[in-house]
């Protein structure tokens, strides 16, 4: 008894509809040929998929069960293009003819195909998969159309994002004045908290996530789904009027949730977060930005831009600092702060290491003494530094005449250049940082003799780069706790700060100057 498996597939519900009914036209004709042709069916495959370049499951599942089946003689379709309509299948088509000795049935087309096939039957067999093809790529190309005529227009195509909703076609024929995409309340509150949380700078997705999460249980039962949900809302210009369509931007005509401003500013936080790596480059935007970090778990308070200056509203600070809570060890984030109340609490810590007025002669001494101490170090090292190099480069020019006269050959001329080259770097590196050390030395003790009489001025009418120097010079260890300021004086700052506190200088400028010549010569050497 010979047996056969059916065929049965429409691409759409239109198909199914209009002319190839699985139930009422394919499947009867196929089971009656089978009959006539003394097939016994022992299966059939009835689904509804497209045929495209893409692998359908069903028909791949039909495959393998043929291939393992030796028993099964023929496959029976309606048609050609109900078999196939792309060139992989078709050469699949052929492999079980040829290889497997399989018959190919084609009731409407009255064509059968098996392993002795030739002439006609392969041609007919070859047209109609070439017409099947061209139909797919005109569909593609009327597909492909609509859809740029859709996004030119504003018009809506596929499912439309959180927040909005796709109305059913009942709702628009009860009423044809009704958009295609509508505003859902409840979400579209949603998309603007997600927004308002996250431009303020205080929020990663994570946190708005566990937000969410806890206000919302319902609509995000699971924390990872509600991050990438954040993600996607805070990625898509659907809310302010357009949307992204491989790569290229449309408007489009439906109501908005924000304004395109909120949309670019959580824009310029979100790229801002990936493109720069240079810590110095976020220093620039902020006063306090890259000074201090969390006292509970070590991560940086990270500057924010104020939303509401680039809204064009009148706003205390400009920049706001939150811990970044990389480390995930806040469930909730520590309490922020901003660049007015940090100013406060550095100006309050400056003020308290004034020096009274007479004292400062002392101090002024002391810095001189210790300049020429310095000064002595400096002439000594750098003739020491000029005389090595000197003598280094004498050593290389000697070798190159003796490597011309063949004294020496050009591999121990090339080992002794690199050595004496390499000796020669590494003094040339000395006497830079002998430079820079003394440079930092005079900066040192400007700001050191500008502090000790000045300092709670200074510091307020500085510039924001000044007051970063100013903090960097004579504080470390910056940490915020419950808003307040922690923190350690570098030397020989915290010995002004003591006798400030106590009121009795003593041995005070002996220490400032060990502590300036220690810190140059470290610098130094």
């Amino acid at each position: 008894m010979k047996k056969a498996i059916i065929l049965a597939r429409v691409s759409t519900p239109e198909q199914e509809k209009t002319g190839l009914s699985l139930e009422d036209i394919q499947l009867p004709q196929m089971r009656e040929y089978a009959l006539e042709k003394g097939f016994v069916v022992d299966s059939e495959y009835v689904f509804q998929e497209t045929a495209s370049q893409k692998l359908r499951k069903k028909f791949d599942e039909m495959v393998d069960y043929v291939k393992k089946s030796k028993d099964i003689r023929a496959i029976i379709a309606f048609r050609v293009d109900r078999m196939t309509r792309n060139y992989r299948d078709a050469v699949e088509m052929d492999n079980l003819r040829i290889e497997y000795h399989k018959e190919l049935h084609f009731v409407n087309d009255r064509l059968m195909l098996d392993e002795n096939s030739v002439g006609r039957d392969i041609q007919d067999w070859d047209l109609k998969v070439f017409l099947a093809k061209q139909h797919i790529n005109r569909c593609q190309e009327d597909a492909h159309n609509t859809l740029q005529s859709k996004l030119k227009s504003g018009g809506t195509y596929g499912r439309a994002p959180y927040g909005y909703r796709n109305i059913s076609k009942e709702e628009e024929r009860n009423n044809l004045n009704l958009p295609r995409v509508v505003v859902e309340p409840f979400e579209a509150g949603i998309v603007k908290k997600v927004f308002d949380w996250y431009t303020t700078g205080s929020d990663s997705y994570l946190s708005i996530a566990n937000r969410l999460h806890k206000d919302y249980p319902t609509q995000f039962p699971v924390l990872k789904t509600a991050r990438r949900k954040v993600e996607n809302i805070i990625k898509n210009p659907y809310y302010h009027g357009e949307r992204e369509y491989k790569g290229k931007i449309y408007p489009h005509r439906f109501e908005t949730i924000i304004p395109k401003e909120v949309f670019e500013l959580a824009t310029e936080k979100r790229t801002g977060r990936a493109r720069v790596k240079d810590k110095q480059k976020k220093v620039t935007k902020s006063i306090y930005g890259g000074l201090i970090r969390c006292s509970e778990c070590g991560c940086a308070f990270s500057p924010s831009p104020n939303r509401h200056t680039r809204l064009g509203r009148e706003v205390e600070s400009d920049t706001y600092y939150y811990c970044t809570n990389s480390k995930r060890q806040h469930e909730q984030k520590p309490p922020g702060t901003n660049d007015k109340e940090l100013t406060e609490q550095f100006a309050k810590l400056f003020k308290s290491i004034k020096i009274p007025q007479k004292d400062l002669d002392k101090l002024t001494k002391t810095l001189r003494d210790s300049h020429e101490g310095k000064k002595a170090f400096t002439i000594a090292e750098t003739q020491e530094c000029r005389t090595q190099i000197d003598k280094l480069q004498r050593r290389i020019e000697n070798a190159y005449e003796d490597k011309l006269d063949g004294s020496i050959t050009t591999e121990q001329y090339n080992k002794f250049r690199e050595n004496w080259t390499k000796q020669k770097e590494e003094y040339e590196g000395k006497l830079a940082r002998i430079s820079k050390a003394d440079k930092e030395y005079y900066i040192t003790a400007s700001y050191l003799l500008e502090l000790a009489s000045r300092s709670y001025e200074l510091f307020l009418g500085s510039e924001p780069e000044q007051k970063r120097q100013i903090i960097t010079l004579t504080l470390q260890n910056l940490t915020l706790k419950d808003g307040n300021l922690c923190y350690d004086w570098v030397k020989p700052f915290d010995s002004i700060f003591v006798s400030a506190k106590s009121h009795k200088w003593g041995r005070l400028w002996r220490e400032i100057r060990t502590a300036l010549m220690a810190h140059y010569i470290d610098l130094a050497i």
